[in-house]
C-alpha cells in the first residue's frame, strides 16, 4: 500500500486558514458560480459549518452539486469533507473566545488596561506609517478627479467598512456634494446600483472577507459599464478588479480586530482635495 505524502491532509488536517488562504489565492481564476460560492465561505463560515448543502446551495442560488464541485477544486472529496473544516474552527474559535474573554474579566487591571491601549496605539500609528509609505498618489489624485467630477456619488460599504463608508458620505455632504449611501438593510441596494448613471460614481469599500452584498453591487455596476472607485486591500480584491481607480489600504495588523485608521486618514485626504481645491 502506498500513501500519497505529496497531499498536506494526509499528514494532519487543513486548518481554516490555510484553506481561506487558498481560496483567496485562487479566487480570481474560478468560474462566477465557484467565486459566488467562495465569497459566501469567507463571509458566511458559520452557515458553512451549520447548514446542510442543500440548505446552503438554495441561500446561494445554486445547485448542490455546484458545492461539491467546490470542494473537489480545493482537494476535498465532497462538500462534507469540507465543511469540517469550518466546523473545526467554529468549535476552536468559541472555546478561544470564550477563555480570553473569561481570563481578561478575573484578571484585567488598571495596569493591563493601559497595556491594551498602548498596543491599540501603536497598531494604529503603524497603520498610518504603512498608508504613507505605500499610498499610490496618482491613484489619488486620479480618484479625486473621479469624485469631483461625479453628479452623484453611491456610497458602499458594510461590518468594519460601514464607519468608513460613512465618514466618506459625511465628509462629501459638508462639502455639499451629492451623495448617498446604499442601503443594504433595507433592501433597496439593488434598486440603488440599477439607478447609478454614466456621470456617476460608484465608491465601494470592502477589506476581507469581503461583504458580499457590496461585492455584488460593484459588480452589477460595472457590467452596467458604471464608473467604481475602490478602497480596499489588494489588486486582486474583486472591488479592485471591477474598479477604474482603486486605493490600497493594508490591513495586515498584529491586532486582533484589524484598525481603521488607515482607511479613515486616506478617505481625509481625498474629502480635503475634492471639498476644498
Amino acid at each position: 500500500m502506498t500513501m500519497n505524502i505529496s497531499d498536506p491532509r494526509a499528514e494532519a488536517p487543513e486548518t481554516f486558514d490555510a484553506l481561506r488562504q487558498r481560496i483567496r489565492d485562487r479566487f480570481p481564476g474560478l468560474s462566477p458560480h465557484l467565486q459566488r460560492i467562495a465569497r459566501a465561505s469567507l463571509d458566511e463560515p458559520n452557515s458553512f459549518a451549520l447548514n446542510t448543502t442543500p440548505v446552503i446551495a438554495e441561500a446561494l442560488g445554486i445547485q448542490p452539486s455546484t458545492l461539491i464541485r467546490f470542494a473537489k477544486e480545493f482537494g476535498y472529496s465532497g462538500f462534507s469533507d469540507l465543511q469540517r473544516v469550518f466546523r473545526q474552527r467554529l468549535i476552536e474559535g468559541a472555546a478561544t473566545v470564550r477563555d480570553e474573554v473569561m481570563f481578561r474579566s478575573e484578571t484585567a487591571s488598571p495596569q493591563d488596561i493601559r497595556t491594551i491601549l498602548e498596543e491599540t496605539a501603536r497598531a494604529h500609528a503603524a497603520a498610518l506609517t504603512r498608508l504613507t509609505e505605500t499610498c499610490d498618489i496618482a491613484a489619488l489624485a486620479r480618484a479625486v478627479e473621479m469624485l469631483r467630477s461625479a453628479r452623484h456619488v453611491y456610497v458602499a460599504g458594510l461590518r468594519r467598512s460601514r464607519p468608513i463608508a460613512d465618514y466618506l458620505l459625511y465628509g462629501l455632504m459638508r462639502g455639499e456634494r451629492a451623495c448617498s449611501l446604499l442601503d443594504f438593510a433595507g433592501g433597496m441596494a439593488g434598486p440603488q446600483t440599477s439607478t447609478i448613471g454614466h456621470d456617476d460614481v460608484l465608491a465601494a469599500i470592502a477589506f476581507p472577507p469581503y461583504s458580499k452584498p457590496v461585492v455584488d453591487a460593484v459588480m452589477d455596476a460595472h457590467v452596467s459599464g458604471r464608473r467604481i472607485l475602490a478602497i480596499t486591500d489588494t489588486a486582486e480584491s474583486p472591488l479592485a478588479r471591477c474598479a477604474q481607480v482603486a486605493l490600497f489600504v493594508d490591513s495586515d495588523a498584529a491586532s486582533r480586530l484589524q484598525p481603521i485608521s488607515g482607511a479613515v486618514a486616506l478617505v481625509h485626504a481625498l474629502l480635503t482635495a475634492v471639498t476644498t481645491t
